[in-house]
């Protein structure tokens, strides 16, 4: 089946071995340089979608194998009173995907050129589906494929924006996952492309894209792309940055509740509403990513991809750039630790081997663990016949070894190797961010059992029982007692100190309690006696030295251990 390209022609589907129209007579067949390379090449099969400067086709290079032919041509096709503002961005977007076609997960710019007054793009073929079908065929998306499609996709923003570029339309239209290739990966030249088992989420059309040429505040533009998912500072015609991730946040709320966004903001209160459409409820810590992303103001949502990246996964680790055919010294292959510096016993480092083995069993490759000093040394090994991408699984490794919160590591170096060759064919060093570092044992803390324990605190069914008792009354009294006697001018201290000791009193009473029941009456009469016989000698000097106060303040804190029934019996 041979499609042709002529916007006018009324019946353009021909034999699939016709190089010219039998319906128009217009030429079936693309030749990117007619005097470079005289031979036919495109082919277009059908069209597959259409916008407001051009239709887009599944296409054929006739000059490669069956296997590797399949491509898509964009042909320009504005409209009259458009057609210098469409040139313009056509080959705007020329010129941006010739950089941006090297990353993997952006369909590749095979060509680029004019015929018959019409410009056209080749771009490398994505077979798959997008998320507005994905959408439409499976229903609404969970919390964990939104999870992985923003991890997927926020490094390639992440790369986009470094390249100065604003993709300025992001939706689900524009965002496909590729089907599994059954082509073997062995037979690709280059074994370092990413499997299709492993990163299957791509970003396309760029013809909205814009190159940033100046930093700071942007000078007003032209309006484009998708209402329903463009930023408002978009809408004025000052997209930045930050505007991708706005769209990329509405995209998201639109694949968890299956409602399109204008539906999904509320205007009488100038805020999203999703959470009211949610099948099933996200957890806060996500919920809270989305409201970030969806934030009017350029100042409160994110401005950066690895911002979010962040967020979503808490790690101490940050992985720097990888370093590919770097000359190896003698101590990297050092298997054995010297004596004396040992991050780890041979059974943990043995353990934490296994770990890592598990965490990426099924990519049929080996895992080595070697320690030297504060570095831990893993060793990726596959065998000729087994490609992998390795930032796929550093990304595995990273996530599993902070999940094994591994504090005395200083840094991780990832070597991968073929059969355990001498020399690695690729290398990539983990460092930890102490910022993130903290931020994580914040982050666990609001997890643990701790918080647990002291958030009845905060309800009425924990304190009202206590209210009715004898013992919650005399534990007040005994609080504020102590409080009195080391806070004012029977043993001078200040307020904060006597606070301190009277919550550690407390503390220690409560511990005690738990196995053991107290004379409280006793112990009471005893704070009264000290607060009486401290008040007679209020004014005494002795009373007024650092040691002596010390010396008190102890013995009320431990008093509680002299007060335990057990002892009256």
């Amino acid at each position: 089946m041979s499609y042709c390209l002529n916007p006018t022609c009324q019946n353009p589907q021909n034999l699939g071995d016709a190089e010219i129209c039998q319906s128009c007579g217009s030429k079936l067949l693309l030749i990117p340089d007619a005097q470079a390379s005289p031979a036919s090449r495109y082919r277009t099969i059908k069209p597959i979608g259409q916008g407001g400067f051009g239709r887009t086709f599944l296409a054929v290079d006739e000059t490669k194998p069956l296997i590797f032919s399949q491509c898509v041509i964009k042909q320009s096709l504005p409209q009259k009173n458009a057609a210098e503002k469409a040139a313009q961005l056509f080959q705007q977007e020329a010129a941006q995907l010739e950089i941006l076609g090297k990353h993997p997960q952006i369909p590749e710019l095979l060509a680029h050129f004019e015929q018959d007054g019409r410009q056209y793009l080749v771009q490398e073929f994505i077979d798959g589906k997008n998320l507005a079908q994905e959408l439409e065929q499976k229903g609404a998306f969970t919390e964990n494929q939104i999870r992985q499609l923003l991890n997927d996709l926020l490094p390639v923003l992440h790369f986009i924006h470094k390249s100065k570029v604003i993709h300025r339309d992001i939706k689900p239209e524009n965002i496909i996952r590729r089907r599994l290739s059954p082509t073997p990966l062995a037979s690709l030249e280059n074994s370092f492309l990413p499997s299709p088992f492993q990163k299957d989420i791509f970003l396309v059309d760029f013809g909205a894209a814009k190159k940033v040429t100046t930093p700071g505040l942007q000078p007003t533009g032209t309006i484009i792309g998708s209402a329903a998912y463009t930023a408002p500072e978009q809408l004025m015609g000052k997209a930045v940055f930050a505007s991708d991730i706005y769209s990329l946040g509405v995209t998201c709320i639109h694949l968890l509740t299956e409602i399109t966004p204008f539906d999904l903001f509320d205007s009488t209160e100038d805020a999203w509403a999703w959470r009211n459409y949610l099948k099933t409820a996200v957890s806060d810590d996500f919920g809270c990513i989305l409201d970030t992303m969806l934030q009017s103001a350029t100042n409160r949502h994110y401005n950066s991809a690895s911002a979010v990246i962040r967020q979503l996964n808490p790690k101490p680790y940050l992985e720097t750039s990888p370093v590919l055919d770097a000359p190896e010294t003698t101590s990297e292959r050092v298997v054995t630790p010297a004596p004396g510096v040992s991050l780890f016993t041979r059974q943990e480092q043995a353990e934490i081997q296994q770990a890592l083995q598990d965490a990426i069993a099924p990519y049929n490759v080996i895992i080595q663990v070697n320690q030297a000093k504060h570095k831990l040394n893993i060793v990726i090994n596959r065998n000729q016949d087994n490609p992998i991408y390795y930032p796929h699984l550093s990304h595995i490794i990273t996530t599993r070894l902070t999940d094994l919160q591994l504090n005395k590591v200083a840094a991780v170096k990832l070597l991968g190797r073929v059969h355990n060759s001498r020399a690695p064919e690729w290398q990539q060093v983990l460092q930890i961010d102490p910022k993130i570092q903290l931020r994580n044992k914040i982050i666990r803390l609001h997890h643990n059992n701790l918080a647990k324990q002291i958030a009845p605190l905060a309800t009425k069914d924990f304190w009202l029982p206590k209210l009715r008792t004898k013992d919650f009354w005399i534990d007040l009294l005994m609080f504020a007692l102590v409080w009195f006697i080391f806070g004012s001018q029977i043993v001078i201290f200040n307020a904060m100190f006597a606070l301190i000791i009277s919550a550690g009193f407390m503390v220690v009473k409560y511990q005690v309690s738990q196995k053991k029941e107290f004379a409280n009456n006793n112990l009471f009469a005893t704070l009264v006696l000290l607060f009486l016989m401290a008040g007679s000698m209020g004014n005494s000097r002795i009373l007024n030295t650092g040691i002596f106060g010390f010396l008190l303040a102890c013995l009320v804190v431990a008093s509680p251990l002299f007060f335990i029934k057990e002892n009256y019996q």
